[in-house]
């Protein structure tokens, strides 16, 4: 077949002989009609360099069609993506930080109270003259109790829920004229905690000592006492007498000597309990009434040296006599019990 180009080796390449003996190009058939071109020349001109210009025109089609689609793949990869990988990390990560059990509600009960420690200088008015003019001495305790408190160095006032301005400067709530021998209130010791009726708190002075001597008065005796890396600690116990009012119990305990088991004496018998070995004071116990918003000062006498009051409240920092005052207020009496 003379238009075959495998029979004709030596055909210059893109001519074509026709069965009349004519040759044609093929890279050039824009004159040639392609009805007597055989079947492959046709399939081959679609190919040619003379329809290349057609392939921009459907390249910008196709890419038309799939750039959208593209767009749309890719952003929904990405929110799926960043939803799924990175977000099993931060929820991992937040819920580390996150308790694991809900916060403990305080029962309907439970009586709030503040409780802070007040640090001043020894010599300081407030403490010695300023605030007991303006307080409640007496109303508080009874006339026994009181006295022996007195002469065991221990001072307690009561104050009502608008304190005078006295007991405000002490406070840090007004302001006061400062010079060089005093100096304000700072807090030593201070939170804010709601306690079960009839449960016991610890309340620390923060005051210790190595070693230690304290003379208790006890009737119409006195006896020093003497103790080795003491601390001195008030339990207080809280109860709810009526709406608004509760009574407040404090029972002074010297914490003394090394850290060990032992049986410890308590309201209901001796206990066994880890820690330091405890002198419980109970002759030098004491109980106020408090309505709620008023607040209790328990300090030591400004004559209390070497006694219990002493111990409690007054220590030497950096060559200066500080003294302490422990505040205790009622926010909130709880509910009754009984519906």
């Amino acid at each position: 077949m003379n238009g075959d180009f495998a029979t004709n080796p030596c055909r210059k390449p893109g001519l074509f002989t026709a069965g009349s003996g004519t040759q044609i190009d093929t890279n050039d058939v824009t004159g040639v009609d392609s009805a007597y071109l055989p079947s492959y020349i046709r399939f081959s001109t679609v190919s040619t360099p003379a329809d290349t210009h057609l392939f921009p025109h459907v390249r910008q089609f196709v890419f038309g069609l799939l750039l959208p689609i593209l767009a749309v793949g890719m952003c929904l990869f990405a929110a799926i993506g960043c939803a799924l990988i990175p977000a099993s990390h931060r929820s991992s990560s937040q819920s580390s930080n996150r308790p694991v059990l809900p916060p403990i509600q305080a029962s309907p009960e439970a009586i709030l109270l503040e409780v802070f420690l007040l640090e001043r200088p020894a010599e300081d008015h407030l403490l010695t003259t300023g605030i007991w003019k303006d307080i409640d001495q007496i109303g508080s305790l009874a006339t026994e109790t009181r006295m022996l408190l007195h002469d065991n160095g221990l001072r307690i006032g009561n104050v009502s829920s608008n304190p005078p301005p006295s007991v405000q400067r002490l406070l840090g709530r007004v302001a006061e004229i400062q010079d060089d021998t005093t100096e304000g209130s700072r807090p030593v010791m201070g939170f804010r905690r709601y306690v079960a009726p009839g449960v016991e708190t610890e309340i620390p002075t923060g005051i210790v000592r190595d070693q230690c001597e304290i003379s208790v008065r006890e009737g119409d005796r006195t006896k020093s006492l003497q103790y080795v890396q003491a601390g001195c600690v008030f339990r207080m116990k809280a109860s709810r007498l009526q709406e608004g009012w509760v009574r407040v119990d404090f029972l002074p305990e010297i914490h003394h000597g090394g850290q060990q088991t032992r049986f410890t004496p308590t309201e209901n018998g001796f206990l066994l309990r880890g820690g330091q070995e405890i002198d419980v004071r109970h002759g030098q116990r004491f109980s106020v009434t408090m309505n709620v918003g008023e607040l209790i000062l328990v300090t030591s006498t400004c004559d209390a040296d070497g006694t219990m009051g002493d111990r409690f409240f007054c220590h030497t920092d950096h060559g200066m006599a500080k003294q302490r005052v422990l505040v205790v207020r009622v926010i909130d009496s709880g509910r009754s019990s009984v519906h």
